[in-house]
């Protein structure tokens, strides 16, 4: 990939530039009222002066949140509601400026103060890079469950430069790669193979990153509103929710991506089943997950815990509950509906491996 790139999705454009000079235009251009940078604590120290640097900020207004998934909530947006009060009007501006938790919350707070205000991605982990800026879904957490509030709005655009990676710790650069496998196994064998040939190597990230994009983005300018295609995005994520969910209600956060990895785990064991495939059909991607991913503890007594959460997930049609299966590499599938025992069969395949 070149040093500069612009995707241009239907709906906003995605720049990659290391030193945001892109960015820098881009708000010259908008002749906004004020502009303001929502920070999470860490963000705030390692990212915040290279933004302000590299643009060239001479005025701007600061909020920062304390980092962690934790504080994705409904009392955190309210707090950034009274903060945007003073300084913002309608012609303001909001630069996201940090992990899925700011881009999810920032989407969020931007998208209803004042009917909208206009908001920027400036995603600094690698999954925010290939998931959490881009497709138009904003959220916070409601009552210890994932991304219960919401709304569909899409940023003005989304600046990438991979040089915020070089802060990040390893676990966070893991978590991101989860949902490139889930990329992958959606996308077919040959992106499956290319991805497993590339997952260690740190030379090709940013070519990983703009596929990855260009995948979802090919999906999402489709299918906006998570009615049709965009559904299969939600691999892992059903019973991955939930297992990130329970974690937070027992006050053991996991990153989001060690969630979809156990969750992708589930959902191939759940296929197998569903679709009468050989116990072994998709061995090589649940080594793969098993061996490359974080795995996340619970004991047998705790699975009916996280049963409630899958019970309540929020992509459930009434009580159905309906996980992304795969008949094959690359062949989603979306009206399977599975019954709560096969979820129990499925955690406890994945705790026993």
């Amino acid at each position: 990939m070149s040093r500069f790139a612009v995707i241009k999705g239907k709906f906003h454009r995605v720049f990659f530039d290391e030193k945001l000079k892109s960015l820098k235009q881009f708000l010259r251009n908008g002749n906004y009222s004020s502009l303001i940078i929502l920070t999470d604590s860490n963000t705030k120290r390692h990212c915040l002066p290279k933004l302000v640097d590299y643009c060239n900020l001479k005025t701007y207004h600061s909020l920062c949140l304390p980092a962690g998934e934790e504080f994705k909530t409904l009392d955190s947006a309210e707090n950034l509601w009274e903060q945007l009060l003073p300084v913002s009007d309608r012609k303001s501006v909001l630069i996201n400026l940090g992990g899925g938790m700011i881009t999810d919350i920032g989407g969020f707070t931007a998208s209803v103060f004042k009917r909208g205000i206009d908001f920027i991605h400036v995603p600094t982990t690698l999954l925010s890079m290939i998931d959490a800026s881009v497709g138009g879904k904003t959220g916070v957490d409601f009552a210890n469950y994932k991304n219960q509030l919401g709304t569909f709005c899409q940023p003005k655009a989304v600046f990438i430069s991979t040089e915020f990676l070089n802060s990040l710790p390893h676990d966070e650069l893991v978590s991101g790669k989860a949902e490139m496998a889930k990329h992958a196994v959606l996308n077919g064998l040959e992106t499956w193979n290319e991805f497993v040939l590339n997952f260690n190597k740190t030379d090709s990230v940013k070519d990983q990153i703009e596929t990855a994009i260009r995948f979802k983005l090919k999906i999402t300018d489709k299918d906006l509103f998570d009615q049709g295609k965009r559904i299969q995005l939600n691999f892992g994520h059903t019973i991955g929710h939930a297992l990130e969910s329970f974690c937070l209600l027992t006050k053991k956060p996991i990153p989001h991506g060690f969630a979809v990895a156990a969750g992708m785990i589930c959902e191939l064991f759940i296929s197998c089943k569903y679709f009468k495939l050989s116990e072994d059909f998709f061995n090589e991607q649940i080594i793969f997950l098993k061996n490359n991913f974080p795995k996340i503890i619970f004991n047998e007594t705790e699975i009916e815990e996280i049963l409630s959460f899958v019970a309540s997930d929020k992509k459930n049609i009434g009580t159905k509950i309906k996980p992304v299966l795969l008949k094959r590499l690359g062949k989603p599938h979306m009206d399977k509906v599975v019954d709560l025992v096969t979820v129990k069969e499925s955690l406890n395949y994945y705790r026993l491996l």
